[in-house]
């Protein structure tokens, strides 16, 4: 396939929260995987963070309206994304965030001391860069490498996201396919030559009782027309477009060691735990000659599609009795809807499963107050690593919420005024989706519909009145109510009767939940 030399710009990304990107998230995966010291006490100070490849810049805006003592810097060689993360980060009131429209390759030999990025920090506790590793071709993805470990400080921390193989074996086929379809068409790639590509596979894979060559070697291939009907266009044009090169963890490791990037664990925290995998595949992996290797059998094991590599320059295992009480003082907080029964979870290790009396417990106890990880393993007599897999599942599946340092809340009123800046965003209908969680200091996805609930429900109305001043902020803001297969409803009374019962099911079973949080007040509920 001929890719493109360096990290396309013709077509502009989604606009993607993702929670491992919080510097909450990659204190606590870095803590659990115990072998880095990162201290929690990191959130309440004045640090640096530099995102690669930023995109839109919503990651950005989140941890920087999560802490506002610290300094956030993004760039993007797509100016389209620069110009809409300056104007969301004017727009949300941040003045802690900054974006450069910048090549990282010139941060390969360090801080360049011309150009837009001239002034900023010349080393950083934090550099992360999702997904970019496998959008760019080698010599840019080597650049990418040796500007972490150029500007991040000794201890600090480098997270590294991108698509992998072996998982992506049967999908770089589509990939091949849609390029192909683009080539035809006159033009880049597309979501319709995506989807007909995908139609096309699923063909060539023959009859699902006599399956075709291509059927047998990769029988994956005949889910992708049903899992890609969901996926929305900016997910599978990136994903599939011709730039992309999925990796093997072993040359991508090695690669960042030769800059003095230590390897120290995974954001995706199940991973960091192949001891619950089923006895073959744990004997397998475990088994492995080194650490290294324990990672390549692991992506072979569960055929790995993407990783959130963790590492450290210059890596400091924490002591065991430091590191027993950073997990101890952990808050746990519920995410859990009462009405939800689930004890197993699907992971990238496969479907886990937890005591269901044991997760039940959790949830009643949750659901009227935080309680500390520590708590939690006196109350259940567990010892620490058995407690660190159970917690890996049940946060990872986001059914329970971690605060990774008790007091570490920041000033009230600015996180208020950021919440309620992204709710007349959202009900505007910027390309936000989520508020943040003071409690979690982490993003919690919101709905365009619940934000509108939620602009109404805080001004502390009687309950009668809730839904029809929904119904009218919709209307003034050209928002439809949809069915649930999601048609425009026209009638007025379906569409007040179609609120109506959201609202009884938002207010019952979702607005608890964000209660806890921190992100819907008391009064709303």
């Amino acid at each position: 396939m001929d890719f493109a030399p360096a990290y396309p710009t013709d077509k502009t990304y989604g606009a993607f929260l993702h929670r491992e990107l919080s510097v909450s998230w990659l204190v606590l995966a870095t803590l659990m995987g115990g072998r880095h010291r990162l201290d929690p006490g990191l959130i309440r100070s004045g640090f640096h963070y530099l995102d690669f490849g930023c995109g839109h810049g919503l990651n950005l805006l989140f941890n920087a309206a999560a802490h506002p003592e610290a300094h956030f810097y993004g760039l993007d060689l797509n100016p389209t994304h620069i110009a809409g993360a300056t104007a969301k980060a004017e727009a949300l009131g941040l003045g802690n965030v900054h974006f450069a429209l910048a090549d990282l390759t010139t941060f390969a030999g360090g801080l360049p001391s011309t150009g837009p990025c001239r002034g900023w920090p010349e080393a950083y506790d934090i550099v992360v860069a999702h997904g970019l590793a496998s959008w760019v071709g080698p010599e840019v993805r080597e650049a990418l490498i040796a500007a972490a470990g150029s500007v991040l400080r000794p201890g600090g921390l480098f997270y590294c996201s991108y698509n992998t193989y072996p998982g992506w074996l049967s999908r770089s086929t589509l990939q091949m396919l849609s390029v192909e379809e683009a080539l035809r068409a006159g033009g880049s790639t597309s979501t319709a030559g995506i989807r007909r590509a995908a139609e096309t596979l699923s063909r060539c894979t023959g009859p699902e009782d006599n399956a075709w060559p291509l059927g047998k070697e990769l029988p994956q291939l005949r889910g992708l027309v049903t899992a890609l009907q969901p996926m929305p266009e900016s997910y599978l044009v990136g994903e599939y477009q011709s730039a992309h090169q999925p990796l093997y963890v072993g040359p991508m490791h090695r690669l960042c060691g030769a800059h003095g990037l230590t390897h120290i664990g995974s954001a995706t925290l199940p991973e960091m735990f192949p001891e619950m995998l089923d006895p073959e595949r744990r004997a397998l992996v475990l088994g492995a000659a080194d650490l290294p290797m324990r990672e390549v059998l692991l992506d072979l094991a569960i055929n790995q599609t993407f990783r959130r590599d963790l590492f450290a320059r210059g890596a400091c295992p924490p002591s065991k009795p430091w590191r027993r009480q950073a997990l101890a003082e952990l808050l746990l907080h519920s995410c859990a809807r009462s009405d939800d029964e689930a004890d197993a979870f699907d992971t990238s290790l496969g479907r886990l499963g937890v005591d269901p009396s044991f997760v039940q417990t959790l949830k009643n106890v949750l659901a009227d107050q935080p309680e500390s990880f520590g708590w939690l393993l006196d109350q259940a007599a567990l010892d620490l690593e058995d407690g660190l897999m159970r917690l890996a599942v049940l946060a990872g599946a986001g059914v329970v919420g971690v605060g990774v340092c008790e007091g570490a809340e920041p000033s009230g009123p600015a996180i208020a005024a950021f919440h309620q800046r992204c709710l007349e965003q959202i009900t505007a209908g910027e390309e936000i989706g989520a508020l943040l969680s003071p409690v979690l200091l982490q993003p919690v996805a919101i709905t365009l519909l619940e934000a509108f609930f939620l602009q109404v429900a805080q001004a502390d109305l009687p309950p009668e009145d809730i839904v029809p001043l929904v119904w009218m902020g919709m209307g003034m803001a050209g928002a439809t109510v949809k069915d649930p297969e999601g048609r425009p409803i026209e009638d007025p009374e379906q569409a007040l009767g179609q609120l109506q019962q959201f609202w009884d099911n938002f207010s019952s079973e979702r607005l608890p939940v964000l209660r806890r949080l921190g992100i819907a007040s008391a009064a709303a509920a």
